[in-house]
């Protein structure tokens, strides 16, 4: 089973792959950097969560399911 995760978190980071396609990777040191600096997230946790997402999402969009 997967984690849910808050609509907030989904449409910011749709947003973000969207504007920025190549900015992103499947590292979450990295991508915990571009968050900082592209996005508002005001909080660590926020950006991590941010950043977590994106990294799953950039890591399973090769994979079928």
């Amino acid at each position: 089973m997967g984690s849910i995760r808050q609509t907030y978190i989904k449409s910011t980071v749709d947003a973000l792959l969207r504007q920025y396609p190549n900015e992103f990777s499947s590292d979450f040191n990295a991508n915990k950097e571009k968050i900082e600096k592209l996005s508002s997230a005001q909080t660590k946790e926020m950006r991590n969560r941010l950043a977590g997402y994106v990294t799953r999402k950039l890591s399973t969009k090769g994979r079928k399911r």
